[in-house]
């Protein structure tokens, strides 16, 4: 699989979490790569996305973060 072209990474972070940020160019359009630099997951977003997160009020994220590193494993 092709590696999407990359624009420069900034990195936002603070003393629970660091992310590095960049826009990258795939076949599909413009995406935004959100990557956690401690377990270098990360995921692309598309504009839709990215807008959608502006509907959400904060007790979304509050509920989100209750386990921040994702559903307990069974």
């Amino acid at each position: 699989m092709n590696e999407p072209e990359s624009e420069p990474t900034f990195v936002i972070g603070n003393e629970f979490s660091e992310v590095q940020v960049s826009e990258v160019r795939t076949r599909n359009g413009a995406r935004l790569r959100i990557r956690d630099a401690k377990s270098e997951r990360e995921i692309l977003l598309c504009p839709l996305e990215l807008e959608s997160l502006t509907w959400q009020t904060s007790e979304l994220f509050t509920t989100l973060l209750a386990t921040p590193f994702g559903p307990e494993e069974e």
